[in-house]
């Protein structure tokens, strides 16, 4: 085929695996960068082509065009422990969805937010008395508690800490090369997840003998799911949920730097909720703390692409890309470079504004956690990330100062998400 996108096959057997297992964000950045917003590459033993935009999500999110199944590289999916949703397809997948989606309805997400609440503002009045911290380290283990005591009924302590540190293992194996002898990076994330998948087997056999009102029993009530699957479903959420932690950090960073968003985010808080309990309808009249958390959300790295396959040959931007090839929709530059916003780079919450809207100027056009239907493949956890991101930001700005050390905030793009270098240094200040 003649008419392929520009892009390079690399060197033989090896093809460009090497530059993008060291760095998937900075590899595809830089080829979209030459190429435009379509390119293709061989990476993992697989002839690949990576889209961004909005009109980009819009075909890889077509079923009849681009497949799940099979789609990941095999070291990934092997990080995932399985065939859970982000590689099922029809029906299979639709049933499936639906029963995990009974543990993020709006009736669950509204049991949750008391006990979100709750660890957040217990986590804060930790930090407070702690001197300088390592504030991502902290975000980490927040992240870990908060969804685990609300989707798998788990309080903050020893196995939570333990998970904690396996999917820190874990979260590493995503961006390094597959080799799996002793002592890689690759290895010890699949050690993590063997003990990570034992603990949430066990969780899912006590929830399915004693159900309670979390998560985890709400997905065994919904439907037939077997324990096995169930575990998967489990481990899947918790990944999504882990790594909100980096926009958690994004928060505070871009707070600190946009002192005026800072201030007239205080403001909202301060005129709609100055304290007390945080309710679905508390966090709705507050328009502009949804806005900072949508462009958080917009901007910053967390995963570099999503993966698919190609069911059939189809053509994009008058190229055309196999059957059989892999599809990598990569997620920032959908966002930033090749989004639709005014002045992409500037941190602006207002831009989702009623009166500004840009978001509207494509039904792709915001899509941080996939594009589509909550029925398609859409994380599942959208709101539940928002009003963990939202309630967080209300405990730190109504009741806690900080100041962020000097220090090296360049991310470092081994891990998945980016984290900066030296760890989000901090002293949260009460009062």
């Amino acid at each position: 085929m003649t008419n392929l996108p520009p892009g390079s096959d690399g060197i033989p057997l090896l093809g460009e695996t090497l530059s993008f297992a060291k760095n998937p964000f900075r590899f595809i950045e830089q080829r979209l960068a030459r190429h435009g917003r379509m390119f293709r590459t061989n990476v993992l033993g697989r002839k690949t082509v990576v889209i961004a935009g909005a009109d980009a999500a819009g075909r890889f999110i077509d079923n009849s065009v681009v497949m799940r199944e099979g789609s990941m590289p095999p070291h990934v999916q092997e990080i995932f422990g399985g065939r859970s949703l982000p590689l099922l397809d029809g029906e299979v997948h639709k049933t499936r969805k639906g029963i995990v989606l009974k543990a993020f309805t709006r009736e669950a997400m509204a049991s949750y937010l008391p006990a979100i609440q709750r660890n957040v503002e217990s986590a804060f009045e930790r930090w407070s008395r702690g001197g300088e911290i390592r504030w991502l380290d902290e975000m980490q283990r927040l992240s870990i508690e908060v969804i685990c005591a609300t989707i798998i009924g788990i309080a903050p302590g020893e196995e939570t800490d333990r998970l904690r540190r396996d999917y820190a293992i874990l979260t590493r194996g995503f961006a390094t090369l597959p080799v799996n002898i002793p002592g890689t990076p690759y290895n010890k994330a699949l050690k993590a997840r063997d003990r990570i998948l034992d603990t949430l087997r066990a969780r899912v056999r006590e929830r399915r003998a004693n159900p309670t009102d979390d998560g985890l029993s709400r997905i065994l009530t919904a439907g037939d799911i077997s324990d096995e699957n169930a575990a998967l479903e489990l481990h899947h959420i918790i990944i999504a949920g882990y790594i909100v932690f980096a926009e958690l950090g994004a928060t505070v960073q871009q707070l600190t730097s946009n002192p005026e968003v800072r201030a007239k985010l205080a403001d909202e808080i301060a005129q709609v909720a100055p304290n007390g309990p945080l309710t679905l309808e508390t966090l709705m009249r507050m328009p502009y703390l949804t806005n900072v958390v949508n462009e958080v959300k917009r901007v910053t790295p967390i995963i570099p692409a999503v993966f698919g396959k190609t069911r059939e040959g189809f053509e994009f931007d008058g190229k055309q890309v196999p059957a059989g090839w892999m599809v990598i929709w990569a997620l920032t530059p959908s966002h930033v470079t090749y989004g639709v916003y005014d002045d992409a780079t500037k941190f602006d919450p207002d831009r989702f504004s009623d009166a500004r809207a840009e978001q509207k100027r494509h039904e792709h056009a915001f899509v941080p956690q996939g594009a589509g239907p909550a029925m398609g493949h859409r994380c599942p956890g959208l709101d539940y990330a928002t009003y963990f991101m939202e309630i967080f930001a209300v405990v730190l700005l109504r009741g806690f100062t900080w100041t962020l050390s000097r220090q090296n905030f360049e991310l470092d793009w081994s891990k998945t998400p980016p984290e900066p270098k030296d760890g989000l240094r901090a002293t949260i200040t009460a009062g």
